[in-house]
């Protein structure tokens, strides 16, 4: 896995607690890093299959954890 690779995956990663808690995806997407929410949205479905809000809200979330 490349430096960039690794890097949106620690993103990624740090990202799933805050939104878990129920922040809004705009601004965990500023704490990680990203430039904008939708660029944050598009790596979260690349990487996980759903945006952040599906994610959260089908049982995705509960098998993944």
């Amino acid at each position: 896995m490349g430096f960039a690779a690794w890097r949106q995956q620690a993103r990624l990663l740090a990202a799933l607690p805050m939104l878990a808690a129920g922040r809004s995806v705009t601004v965990v997407s500023q704490e990680v890093g990203y430039e904008s929410p939708s660029a944050f949205i598009a790596a979260f479905r690349r990487s996980l299959g759903a945006s952040p809000g599906r994610y959260f809200n089908t049982s995705l979330a509960s098998s993944a954890w």
